[in-house]
């Protein structure tokens, strides 16, 4: 899953890592429970997490090019070479793929124990 050019994830990756370290908790008798549902949430909780990050540290350079642009109105990101506005139009971005994302996580763990539920009560 790719959401920027400088941000991406593998899903995959991240659920082979989080299943070994629920396999080594439970050898070692530190399972935590909820197999691979737990490890589809925490997976997409770290895609969350990342994004949030990056939500901060793009907040963090619009607040510093303000303070530039106090002394200095036509003062751009000197990273990105960008302005306020496209500063500010990617941060609406984030935040738009980030509620996006979190609907999209409450709905796949709702789903997925919904199916759980159903199937268990079949049996």
């Amino acid at each position: 899953m790719s959401v920027d050019g400088n941000f991406t994830f593998s899903f995959n990756q991240s659920a082979e890592v989080e299943r070994s370290v629920e396999a080594r908790n439970a050898r070692t008798g530190g399972a935590q429970g909820g197999g691979w549902l737990l490890a589809i949430a925490l997976t997409l909780g770290k895609i969350a997490d990342a994004m949030g990050e990056r939500m901060l540290r793009l907040a963090e350079k619009i607040d510093a090019l303000q303070a530039k642009q106090e002394d200095d109105p036509s003062a751009v990101d000197p990273e990105s070479g960008d302005g306020l506005t496209e500063l500010n139009a990617r941060l609406q971005v984030l935040g738009q793929q980030l509620g996006q994302m979190l609907q999209m996580l409450a709905t796949i763990v709702k789903t997925i124990g919904e199916g759980n539920k159903d199937i268990a009560r079949k049996q």
